[in-house]
């Protein structure tokens, strides 16, 4: 039998979330990719976590200069 878990805010059995990309913030000064997931019933946020499969991001630092973040 597998684990099932229930919705803190609803109480309903979470068979499925729904799991959704978003941006967060290091400290207020860079942009990380994260992931969300949510009760589907009630859109309760269940858990936020940083992105393990986010690929660095190329940003400019001055003219014709990139650098990997």
């Amino acid at each position: 039998m597998m684990n099932q878990g229930e919705c803190p805010k609803c109480g309903k059995r979470l068979l499925h979330v729904r799991i959704e990309t978003i941006v967060g913030q290091n400290n207020g000064n860079d942009d990380v990719r994260c992931l969300s997931y949510s009760c589907i019933h009630c859109n309760a946020v269940l858990q936020v976590q940083i992105d393990p499969r986010a690929k660095p991001r190329r940003r400019a630092v001055g003219v014709g200069v990139e650098r990997a973040v």
